[in-house]
């Protein structure tokens, strides 16, 4: 039987398997402390990002792959070893369906994850930065989730109830770039480690975060470095609860 406590871990999935579609290129993280969690996923295949210095600079085709990642936070309930996930919010709008699966461990201690509203298999491998701490988060107008160990951390900052990104989607496939796209990329999860008391991104959904400090911790408390959409470099308070 698995319980919450099983759950306490930094994950990355090995691969994803459902009828007719397989995955084990995408970059996916998890980090689960206490009922809170983080999830983060990059696709393998990025633009190239060479002579850009902003997302403005990203032509429609580029931009429309980088909106395959997908970032999503909040609280989690196990009852007879199924997890539901919350989703406080989600990179893509609110989904259409309850996240659930049903947990357990094969026998070299990976993690499965077999989908109970959709049909898949997920394996699931913990990771050695065991979180330690996680806060809900508010910021500039935003709700997140910050999950940290002693190493690294999992963000996600976003707008609950956003509408769902397929109209954006829509609108890049048309060769458009649709004026919602600069606020939809203000929302950010991230991926990183931290680095004294800085904290960098390693996978981010703007990948011009990148190799940056997206965390900065002081006696204040903790802040959140940013570049919008147009490449403006901006600094918010985080309040943590």
């Amino acid at each position: 039987m698995i319980t919450e406590a099983d759950l306490q871990a930094h994950w990355r999935r090995d691969w994803i398997k459902a009828p007719g579609f397989e995955d084990a290129t995408t970059r996916v993280h998890w980090m689960q402390c206490g009922a809170l969690y983080a999830d983060l996923r990059i696709p393998a295949d990025r633009p190239d990002l060479s002579g850009a210095a902003a997302l403005a600079d990203l032509d429609p085709p580029a931009l429309r792959v980088l909106m395959q990642a997908e970032g999503f936070a909040g609280t989690i309930t196990v009852a007879d070893s199924i997890c539901t996930w919350d989703r406080l919010i989600n990179w893509h709008g609110v989904p259409d369906g309850v996240d659930s699966g049903l947990m357990f461990f094969d026998d070299k201690g990976g993690l499965i994850e077999d989908g109970v509203d959709a049909e898949y298999r997920e394996l699931w491998q913990r990771m050695p930065d065991a979180p330690s701490e996680a806060f809900r988060v508010t910021c500039d107008g935003m709700e997140g989730v910050l999950v940290s160990s002693g190493t690294g951390f999992l963000f996600g900052l976003g707008v609950p109830g956003a509408p769902s990104t397929k109209p954006l989607i829509a609108a890049l496939e048309e060769g458009r770039v649709p004026a919602g796209l600069t606020e939809h990329f203000g929302t950010v999860y991230a991926l990183g480690h931290w680095d004294g008391d800085d904290g960098i991104a390693d996978l981010c959904t703007n990948p011009f975060l990148e190799t940056r400090p997206v965390l900065r911790r002081s006696g204040q408390g903790i802040t959140f470095e940013t570049v919008d959409f147009n490449g403006q470099e901006n600094s918010f308070a985080l309040t943590l609860s």
